[in-house]
């Protein structure tokens, strides 16, 4: 029997609408007929849903399960009825998407006046719902954007991409940290489930080292100076839940050698073949033991202590770290400040 008039479908129904009008909205620019391609599948699962057939395999007439569902809404039939053919047609959607996904991350060479920056991210399958994101500001500034979109696979990654043109399109107004996640988080829940929601750090570097920061939700942010490292807590929560919700903004001023460490759960919820998880506190005392190095050189050692630490066991989770560092040129340099 298909699967009924539930909150389930409803839910289902509103994601793949949201999905297709973003899909639309990107028909004009690059990859056109894979997105075509695309848009004929979201319509023909809106029309399996008016007809009460959602959720049916074609093949064997039995159900296909929530679980594949989430995963894939435009499927028609389940996984152990998938023809050779349709594998491959699936495989390459996946990639493709991965592809475009890949090319949403900032360039490799991405460089902003006074820091010094290099990033690492890794889906656990094809697409991942981390966002990773680096915009220069009209005024010199640098935003700076970690994100963490709940769920998984596909829907999670739309969602993702749909956080990465909110910020864009906000940027350039040039505003506050608190003002820019308050306008962001509007417009996320527009888009969103009810269910879904977004965990996120937000900040705004100068060329001459103010910074101010908010961490929605998000996993603790490290900084590493002279004074060893701070563990930067969460004061909001995460963008989707509230309306009208407001965000307050950290501020501070960095040093040269300053580093902001910023990263996903899936950097601490990674886990070795005893079930243990790696933890802030292996991440913080890394950090610890290599004061002051570049961002490339942190961001490496991490990834190696990671990978060493999982050995064997599989990647449950996206992967993402993001190092900043401030490196002024000579004279460049603010007073000395406190956080605010």
């Amino acid at each position: 029997m298909a699967i009924g008039e539930t909150a389930y479908l409803n839910s289902i129904r509103e994601q793949l609408l949201a999905g297709r009008a973003r899909l639309a909205d990107v028909l004009a620019a690059s990859q056109r007929q894979h997105v075509e391609h695309l848009l004929n599948e979201v319509d023909q699962a809106l029309l399996r849903i008016e007809q009460g057939s959602f959720g049916i395999c074609e093949e064997c007439h039995t159900d296909i399960g929530e679980e594949w569902l989430k995963e894939n809404p435009l499927t028609t039939v389940c996984l152990e009825h998938m023809t050779a053919k349709q594998q491959r047609a699936l495989e390459y959607d996946l990639e493709l998407a991965a592809q475009i996904q890949k090319g949403l991350l900032p360039a490799s060479g991405f460089s902003s006046p006074g820091w010094d920056i290099c990033y690492h991210y890794r889906p656990a399958g094809a697409v991942g719902g981390d966002y990773c994101d680096l915009v220069n500001g009209s005024n010199g500034e640098l935003y700076f954007v970690m994100a963490d979109v709940s769920g998984k696979g596909v829907a999670a990654a739309m969602l993702s991409s749909n956080l990465r043109a909110v910020f864009r399109s906000l940027v350039p107004a040039g505003l506050s940290t608190a003002e820019l996640m308050r306008r962001a988080n509007r417009l996320f829940r527009q888009s969103a489930l009810p269910a879904q929601y977004a965990t996120m750090v937000c900040g705004k570097a100068t060329p001459d080292g103010a910074l101010e920061m908010v961490n929605a939700g998000h996993v603790p942010v490290l900084q590493v100076g002279e004074s060893g490292v701070k563990v930067l807590e969460a004061a909001d929560p995460p963008l989707g839940l509230f309306e009208d919700q407001e965000f307050t903004a950290a501020t501070t001023v960095a040093h040269r050698g300053d580093t902001l460490v910023l990263y996903t759960d899936g950097v601490l919820e990674a886990e070795n073949a005893d079930g243990n998880e790696y933890g802030l506190e292996r991440l913080r005392q890394l950090i610890e033991q290599h004061p002051r190095v570049r961002p490339l050189e942190l961001v490496e050692a991490c990834r190696e202590q990671l990978q060493q630490f999982r050995g064997a066991r599989e990647r449950l989770d996206d992967e993402t770290l993001l190092a900043l560092q401030y490196a002024p040129a000579a004279g460049n340099e603010r007073s000395p400040g406190a956080v605010v």
